[in-house]
């Protein structure tokens, strides 16, 4: 009589085998590739340092010995106002307008103090503190380069740290966003390839329990069609026993054989090319396409192992 399968517990077994043995690792590649939207935390931390100075001397002037806290009121209220705005627009909710009062009035602000102190450095450091607005201007062609280039400088700086901070929200948000609704690589990966790999551990253990091969094919399709709810299973490849395994198993040792051939990345290999002899002359790449077209997943290093096995008579 055949044992009813629990499906739930095969699922389990097989998912943490699969994670644990077969699933991808992530590349020096792919780690530098997904730390780049982090790096928008440096470049917050790098503004806040640049405005900070210029900030906390504008409005010492305002409130003296009270401006050191400026910085935390406009530039973090910048950077909160952005993330509000990104996550509100993300949730489709209605932006507060006075929100968008606070951002607008937040970033003049940091135009201006920004814009003033970076003047009234560069102004202090090459001496022309006693000077008039309208007398550098007028005489700015004549002025050295290096306080030429200095000028611009302060001028661009009005704008560049704003903006930046705006951009640092933003971007900050959509880590947020992206934390809350990512999955992991390997689950990812895992969606693709549970089907083919809880099909493979249910046919063998209807092959364990005597079932027909023919029988073992339509009763594991079945079986994880209504267990994971996919109508169409198309990228499950129908197995066959494996090598000196006959259409029925005939006792707990063919079973087990079987179970490790299945459960094993050289197994399945080693049994897909038993069943394809012709692939054995291939090369590598052409056999590890055949193989991914029939659903196999297997790396190169493995199916150069196993075609040098068989080479070799193993």
């Amino acid at each position: 009589m055949n044992e009813i399968l629990n499906m739930e517990t095969i699922y389990r077994q097989e998912r943490q085998r699969w994670m644990k043995e077969e699933a991808p690792q992530r590349s020096m590649r792919d780690l530098l590739t997904g730390s780049v939207p982090y790096w928008i935390v440096l470049v917050a931390l790098v503004l806040y340092g640049l405005s900070a100075p210029h900030t906390a001397s504008v409005f010492d002037k305002l409130t003296p010995g009270w401006g050191w806290i400026a910085p935390i009121g406009v530039e973090f209220g910048l950077l909160y106002a952005a993330f509000r705005r990104r996550l509100d627009k993300a949730g489709n909710h209605p932006l507060p307008w006075t929100l968008w009062a606070l951002e607008i009035l937040l970033f003049l602000t940091a135009m201006l103090v920004n814009g003033a102190g970076s003047f009234t450095s560069v102004v202090a450091v090459t001496q022309l503190q006693d000077l008039s607005f309208a007398a550098i201007i007028e005489g700015f062609g004549h002025l050295p380069a290096t306080t030429q280039a200095a000028l611009v400088m302060a001028l661009l700086s009005a704008f560049i740290i704003p903006i930046g901070a705006l951009v640092a929200g933003d971007g900050l948000a959509a880590l947020a966003l992206e934390r809350r609704t990512a999955n992991d690589f390997r689950e990812e990966r895992w969606q693709e390839v549970e089907s083919t790999v809880i099909y493979r551990a249910v046919f063998v253990r209807y092959l364990q329990q005597g079932v027909t091969e023919r029988d073992a094919r339509q009763r594991a399709f079945a079986e994880v069609r209504g267990y994971l709810g996919k109508g169409n299973l198309s990228g499950v490849r129908l197995l066959s026993a494996p090598s000196g395994q006959s259409g029925q198993a005939t006792n707990g040792q063919n079973g087990h054989q079987a179970n490790k051939q299945e459960g094993t990345v050289k197994g399945r290999v080693s049994t897909y090319l038993a069943e394809n002899p012709d692939l054995a002359q291939l090369s590598v790449n052409q056999v590890l396409s055949a193989l991914r077209s029939a659903g196999v997943q297997a790396g190169r290093t493995t199916v150069a192992e196993v075609l040098q096995e068989r080479k070799q008579g193993l």
